[in-house]
């Protein structure tokens, strides 16, 4: 009886550290706040995801828009989507962009996450915004954040903290499991009690 119960408890163990094996692979999912607060007008949020020849494959994935965003976007290349539903940069062509319009004036929030493949170099994420009223783009060097993404390594983010401000998401997985391994060790040291 012990056996089983020994044999079953490990087995069930592994199943547990397979299953989060996949979780594991994917890069974190950041949270990007801009805050236009000292502007006024109209401008243009610009997103740009570069891949070069020697560059790993790779997704970006933009989504959970918040903020006063207008109804003028362009996409150009390998770009697609909606405010609505989330927008996709790849990197099949070199030049990989997505503009939208939006009311300067108040905050802006999105979450980006990074589909990059295993081998490659280096790949480009860049965000910048256009001041019509100014005609010119805000921020130190015209970016406001970038992200430059290598295969295998940490992802290295370069930002003008006066305007913006990136948090990385928790998993809501992550929390679950966190959740659960505190109950487990709860029962186990109950259980260790009443024997």
């Amino acid at each position: 009886m012990f056996k089983l119960k020994n044999l079953f408890t490990r087995a069930l163990l592994a199943l547990m550290l397979a299953t989060g094996a996949g979780a594991a692979l994917v890069g974190p999912t950041y949270h990007v706040t801009v805050d236009t607060r000292g502007y006024e007008g109209s401008g243009t949020l610009d997103f740009l995801f570069l891949g070069y020849d020697t560059s790993a494959p790779g997704n970006a994935f933009l989504s959970n828009f918040t903020g006063d965003y207008g109804s003028d976007s362009a996409f150009e290349g390998d770009a697609s989507g909606a405010i609505d539903s989330g927008v996709v940069l790849g990197t099949s062509d070199w030049y990989n962009s997505f503009a939208q319009s939006v009311n300067l004036g108040g905050r802006f929030g999105f979450d980006l996450r990074f589909d990059v493949g295993p081998a490659g170099g280096p790949l480009g994420f860049s965000v910048g915004l256009f001041s019509d009223a100014l005609g010119q783009y805000l921020g130190a060097d015209a970016t406001l954040v970038s992200f430059e993404l290598s295969p295998g390594q940490p992802d290295l983010i370069a930002l003008d903290a006066s305007l913006v401000r990136v948090a990385e998401v928790p998993e809501p997985a992550g929390m679950a499991q966190l959740a659960l391994g505190l109950a487990l060790m709860a029962w186990t040291a109950r259980q260790r009690r009443k024997r």
